[in-house]
């Protein structure tokens, strides 16, 4: 479970299985939400966070594992598909807090899982108001749970496990940090990280919606009947043809990608054809690199490197017959 400061609330408690996700997020990014929106399921949870309309990370939590952003925001939508019961929450606070929490949940690890007692605290503040730190130090016993969070070096706000919301002191806080056995783990952002691209532009969060809410038990084709003659695709037999058409290798690249990536891997391969400029662009050898570059940049939260470098290979081959 994610600890998270509620901030204002907008919607709690909301069924998912009365929503549409699509139309939910829209909602969010037109209405330039700051803040995050949970998404609480049996066994798993998700938090989006938002900082003026953009969708600036999103993390799943299932079965021990972590997800962010685009591998996330997949589980997210068989999670919606698949769950019989869920709640869904979007809580409003200032941008400072966001840019915090971002380092919480996507940020770059200063201190990890760190007892207190080894750590020299005057120091550490002193680093994190020199390097003008944004982010927040996390303290955890397996009983409790604290958050400082900080912006710009000062300290903005504190919470813990059981505060109903953000508090200016840091008494509860400090208390958590002296229990026995007490750890701290400190994530923040980069300088740039808070501007990042919008991953709601990235991803086609309806397509892929609508691809799972199809039949998704569906047998990919029919068994042939016992005893039945085996039929050989004609392409097995005959040689192969000398080129395709464009439509034929956009096809057959998007279903490579969906094969070794998965669905969201087809969504990511058309976006990148489209910036490309066609399939018949990749004919260039400098536009054929530069989106199986792309590709493989969108791709590492979503398959291993093997499978990755497979893909890239298989799409080469397949434009060479353009």
């Amino acid at each position: 479970m994610f600890l998270l400061p509620k901030g204002n609330p907008l919607a709690e408690n909301v069924p998912v299985a009365k929503l549409q996700l699509p139309e939910a997020l829209d909602k969010l990014r037109n209405g330039t939400l700051t803040g995050c929106a949970t998404f609480d399921f049996p066994g798993a949870d998700c938090v989006l966070l938002y900082d003026g309309g953009k969708l600036i990370s999103a993390i799943v939590h299932r079965e021990h594992k972590e997800l962010k952003d685009q591998a996330a925001l997949q589980a997210l939508v068989d999670l919606m598909v698949l769950a019989s019961s869920g709640s869904f929450n979007v809580y409003a606070f200032p941008r400072e807090m966001a840019l915090a929490l971002l380092g919480l949940l996507s940020g770059t690890a200063v201190i990890t899982a760190q007892e207190i007692k080894q750590i020299d605290f005057k120091a550490l503040l002193e680093r994190i108001k020199t390097e003008q730190m944004t982010g927040t130090l996390t303290i955890t016993t397996p009983e409790r749970t604290g958050l400082i969070f900080y912006k710009g070096g000062g300290t903005i706000g504190f919470f813990h496990d059981a505060a109903t919301a953000v508090e200016t002191s840091a008494g509860a806080v400090q208390q958590i940090a002296g229990l026995p056995g007490a750890m701290a783990e400190l994530r923040i952002i980069q300088n740039d990280q808070a501007f990042t691209l919008d991953l709601a532009a990235m991803v086609d969060i309806r397509k892929l919606w609508e691809t799972a809410s199809g039949n998704i038990f569906a047998p990919a084709s029919p068994a042939a009947p016992p005893g039945a003659a085996a039929t050989i695709p004609a392409a097995t037999v005959a040689p192969p043809v000398a080129s395709a058409g464009a439509n034929e290798v956009e096809t057959a690249i998007s279903e490579l990608a969906g094969q070794f990536i998965g669905r969201l891997g087809k969504t990511l391969v058309e976006k990148e054809l489209m910036n490309a400029g066609g399939v018949k662009a990749l004919q260039d050898e400098a536009v054929l690199k530069n989106f199986l570059d792309a590709v493989e940049r969108g791709s590492k939260l979503l398959a291993s490197a093997n499978k990755i470098k497979e893909m890239a290979d298989a799409i080469t081959a397949k434009v060479a017959q353009l």
